[in-house]
């Protein structure tokens, strides 16, 4: 009975002995860490052969800087002196890299109690360690960057790292043990919502978004976050973590940008496109401006809107060339309505950017300046007639200014000739005067041929008295009378040729009164048309000045 017991009990060591041989490393060594034997498995988990490791101390599974420390020494004289050792260490494989075990070593004793040896148990956990340091450093990793609380499956607060503190202004033991509504707003707290929210992760339902919350001043914090709940070896939901990031700043931001676009897409037009081109989406705005339904346009090219001489242009292909390559084109533009009627925007087409930073569609936004381009055509084509206007003004100023002068020097030549005419008066006046005194003179030697004549006929009579004596004298008073006779006639012909000369000096003197009259009236009429052209000559240079400041105004309104 006794043998069999003990077969029994030989045969039940030598089971266990073969199991742990097979799922365990096992490595043996003397009391001071010397290696006595080792199984397959620790062999092949180090990759060694039993003679490479027999006979040599267990330190050359360690690193230097582990061996060499004072508590390698103490934790070998611990096992020699029979305390068991165990836990998780860190040993180098034959190829010098780091192999993890979860080992226990055992002294074995003598019948005497004294260690003659020491067997290690280990199992290989290097993946494990691996997972957990990797699972570590991730749940470090993300308790440096992200807010972290846990709370029970009904919302009771377990404990929460610093980031989830600092970011809702509360310490650790303000916020343990309390409810999750403390951080909700006051109108969302006792919601069927919020129930339900919490019954659906108590049921183990995972979500996920965008919250408001409340800080501990009140103010409100916008976070994006994810509600996991974590469940037990049974499965049922054991806590709930939020892993959370403040993103008050970006949704201020995005909200902001959002109001601005929908500003913008109020008050102007709004079309996207593709790279290429076609036609995305485009808002009321430009639909309504350039006569379209959205069905219309939507899959369609930008070309629909081009002028059709444009479409085919090297300007145009290039224009949608450098917007694919993300340069930003803007400026006024003409495009063609449904009906065929001309349009025009001021716009900017804008390149936006993928994650890439590569451009993936165009926006343009546009306003329809249509009627300040229509007014500004028309004052230009009044401005144009306006500097027409103004450059014929201006040349008939010139003229009137020409004629002014002219007029002005008709009027000093017509009073030179007048000064002339009253020259020639006086001179004719003295004419007059002289051919008086001439008459004097000639009627003198009229009186003193009648006297001689008188002489001579008593020279004659006398010399007929005194006979062949008196006949030379008759001779002499002969001739005397005979020239006598020719003085008078010349005399009387004078007289006659200063008669001649009185009347013509009288017609002269009546020609030139007639003259002068006729020059004053003509120095009148030059003086009153000079004066009317200088007044002309003033009115034209002012609608001039009105025409060109004119233009200059209407130039500045059409701009």
């Amino acid at each position: 009975m006794s043998f069999s017991f003990r077969s029994n009990q030989a045969a039940k060591l030598s089971a266990l002995h073969k199991a742990i041989d097979t799922s365990q490393c096992i490595i043996e060594f003397d009391p001071t860490g010397v290696i006595l034997d080792a199984n397959h498995n620790f062999l092949e988990a180090l990759g060694y052969s039993l003679n490479e490791i027999v006979n040599k101390h267990h330190r050359m599974f360690l690193r230097a800087a582990d061996h060499q420390q004072q508590s390698y020494r103490d934790f070998w004289d611990t096992l020699a002196g029979g305390e068991f050792q165990s836990g998780v260490f860190r040993r180098i494989d034959r190829q010098g890299r780091d192999v993890w075990i979860r080992a226990t070593y055992n002294p074995v004793l003598d019948r005497a109690g004294r260690v003659i040896r020491v067997v290690k148990l280990a199992s290989d956990i290097t993946d494990a360690v691996h997972r957990n340091a990797d699972m570590a450093g991730q749940i470090a990793a993300i308790n440096r960057t992200q807010a972290v609380i846990e709370f029970t499956p009904q919302g009771e607060v377990l404990t929460a790292n610093e980031n989830f503190l600092n970011a809702l202004g509360y310490s650790l033991p303000e916020i343990k043990g309390k409810h999750h509504r403390q951080f909700m707003p006051a109108e969302d707290r006792d919601t069927t919502e919020y129930r339900r929210f919490w019954e659906r992760l108590a049921a183990g339902e995972f979500f996920g978004g965008e919250f408001r919350r409340i800080r501990r001043n009140g103010s409100d914090i916008w976070i994006q976050a994810s509600y996991t709940p974590i469940l037990d070896t049974d499965g049922n939901v054991a806590k709930v973590v939020k892993f959370a990031s403040d993103i008050t700043e970006q949704k201020r931001l995005n909200s902001d940008r959002a109001s601005q676009l929908a500003a913008i897409s109020k008050s102007q037009a709004v079309i996207e496109f593709t790279l290429d081109g076609t036609i995305i989406t485009a808002n009321e705005n430009f639909l309504s401006a350039l006569g379209y339904r959205a069905e219309e346009i939507e899959g369609r090219h930008h070309s629909l809107f081009v002028p059709e001489g444009e479409r085919e242009s090297a300007d145009y292909r290039t224009f949608w060339q450098k917007l694919a390559a993300g340069e930003y084109q803007a400026g006024e533009f003409r495009r063609r309505s449904k009906d065929g009627q001309d349009v025009w925007i001021q716009a900017s087409y804008n390149p936006i950017m993928g994650l890439d930073g590569k451009p993936y569609k165009v926006v343009k936004y546009a306003s329809d300046v249509t009627r300040q381009v229509q007014a500004r055509q028309r004052s230009e084509y009044v401005r144009g007639m306006m500097e027409s206007v103004a450059a014929g003004a201006e040349e008939m100023n010139a003229s009137i200014r020409e004629i002014a002068d002219s007029m002005r020097k008709s009027r000093d030549e017509a009073e030179a000739a007048n000064r002339s005419v009253d020259a020639a008066s006086t001179v004719t006046a003295r004419l007059t005067n002289l051919s008086d005194n001439m008459v004097d003179i000639v009627n003198l030697i009229t009186g003193i041929t009648g006297q001689i004549n008188l002489l001579a006929l008593n020279a004659s009579i006398e010399a007929a008295r005194a006979g062949d004596a008196g006949k030379g004298f008759a001779v002499v008073a002969q001739e005397v009378k005979s020239l006598a006779t020719q003085a008078r006639a010349a005399t009387d012909r004078i007289a006659d040729d200063i008669t001649g000369l009185r009347e013509t000096a009288a017609e002269v003197v009546s020609t030139l009164g007639s003259i002068h009259g006729a020059i004053g009236q003509v120095n009148d009429y030059v003086g009153s048309i000079a004066v009317a052209v200088e007044q002309q000559s003033a009115v034209a240079g002012e609608m001039s000045a009105n025409m060109n400041r004119a233009a200059q105004e209407a130039a500045r309104i059409g701009a």
